[in-house]
């Protein structure tokens, strides 16, 4: 596991996840991915005060091979202008939305990629 303003990888085992043909099942792979996305979001935002609360708004998973041992999510960099804005947004309007990108790898071999948009809001 690495979690860091520029990136959060989380490991996962096979076992938990397996379905009927001994691959991750894709909800599993997506979940995966999905809270990958939201814990880079919920680091970057540790140093505020009130922190905004994050939900998913909207995503999209490609599976482009099964997982058949354990993996990993790893989120890509986040852009500094969509960065600003999305902070920009909370700060103005008390919400913003930022699309977080991610993929998914066992053994060093891409298996899905995800983008999901964010909604950080203050409550």
């Amino acid at each position: 596991m690495e979690a860091n303003d520029e990136r959060v990888r989380l490991g996962f085992p096979l076992e938990p996840n397996r379905n009927h043909r001994q691959t991750v099942f894709g909800g599993s792979e997506s979940s995966a991915a999905i809270l990958a996305a939201w814990s880079l979001l919920w680091v970057r935002l540790s140093g505020f005060e009130t922190r905004p609360r994050l939900v998913i708004m909207a995503n999209t998973m490609e599976y482009a091979r099964p997982v058949t041992s354990d993996f990993e999510a790893c989120t890509e960099p986040i852009d500094a202008h969509d960065w600003e804005r999305f902070l920009a947004g909370i700060e103005r309007k008390g919400m913003g939305r930022i699309r977080v990108r991610a993929v998914v790898a066992t053994g060093g071999i891409l298996c899905g990629e995800f983008s999901g948009v964010f909604v950080g809001m203050l409550v």
